[in-house]
């Protein structure tokens, strides 16, 4: 039975990589697209040598201070945010993609105040290959965004990102109800979230069954519309081309659908609902190729800290 996704942005908020708990509400502090005509030939190698990666390092710091920030007085944490689950977007998508994917996902829950938290367990030691790839994109961002730095490295100093609240509904079933934090790369001139990718090859040839998934869902969960695709020759930008995220699926080429993946979303978590009955309980749930497992964690206090859990006492 096909399961309705419903999903609308309720804040933005800017948070420093250097301290996530440091946030500032509002989407003044959002990057501006910015149609540079000295990008192309640009090399996307460039600064790399210097370059720290913290792929893995946050946990839900952002979007709790995000919660402290927008509470309500002595109002229970769950009747707050109206939702079951908090956690960020990356999770959700790579649960969506999970069924049809080769890699596995790990991920740790805990339980407080009637809502269950959830934090991908992530490696800090990434491949090579992986890293230089998230550098490419985040150097044409670089390119690509207002305002334009002086400096040749390009880093994540700070990030913005929407808040969202999700409901899953299934005739028969109890509705999952979602609070997420989505990273938002930057705003066109509309006002409209804009993604930014790359890729080693030209666009029309690049449309595998792995990159139309993740790119797809990670744009489908935010409600990104338009992505801004770099193509390099090696190491240097080729050419870029925009395209709408609605034609990332139209082009799939290999047997993959969005309601499936929409659908693993809602299996999954109310797997995870199943077994996380009480407040205070913290387990490690890992998914291959959409079967879920559960084991036992000691990480809790890791992912929701005891000085977030005191302004909701309920």
């Amino acid at each position: 039975m096909k399961i309705k996704f419903d999903a609308e942005i309720v804040g933005d908020y800017w948070t420093s990589c250097e301290n996530r708990w440091n946030i500032e509400l509002g989407k003044h502090r959002h990057k501006r697209l910015f149609m540079n005509p000295m990008a192309i030939g640009a090399s996307l190698e460039e600064g790399y040598s210097q370059f720290e990666n913290e792929h893995g390092s946050e946990r839900l710091e952002g979007i709790l201070a995000f919660i402290l920030k927008t509470a309500r007085f002595a109002m229970p944490l769950k009747e707050m945010i109206q939702s079951d689950f908090v956690c960020r977007r990356g999770l959700l998508r790579n649960i969506s993609i999970n069924k049809n994917s080769t890699t596995y996902i790990s991920f740790y829950a805990v339980r407080h105040r009637g809502v269950i938290f959830l934090c991908e367990d992530k490696e800090n030691d990434t491949p090579d290959k992986l890293r230089r790839a998230m550098y490419y994109s985040l150097k044409f961002e670089q390119l690509m965004t207002l305002p334009q730095t002086s400096k040749v490295t390009a880093s994540k100093t700070h990030e913005t990102k929407a808040v969202i609240q999700a409901c899953l509904k299934k005739e028969g079933e109890e509705d999952i109800r979602i609070y997420y934090a989505a990273e938002i790369d930057c705003l066109n001139e509309a006002g409209s979230p804009v993604e930014f990718r790359t890729i080693s090859k030209p666009l029309e040839s690049g449309w595998d069954k792995n990159r139309t998934m993740a790119w797809y869902m990670h744009c489908f969960l935010a409600n990104v519309k338009t992505v801004y695709v770099g193509e390099r020759q090696r190491l240097c930008l080729r050419d870029i081309k925009s395209i709408d995220t609605e034609n990332i699926y139209t082009h799939r080429t290999q047997p993959w659908d969005r309601e499936s993946c929409i659908e693993h979303i809602f299996t999954t978590l109310t797997f995870v609902r199943h077994y996380m009955t009480q407040d205070g309980m913290a387990l490690k749930f890992t998914a291959i190729n959409g079967t879920n497992y559960v084991s036992t964690t000691e990480f809790g206090a890791y992912i929701v800290p005891e000085n977030f859990l005191r302004h909701f006492p309920f």
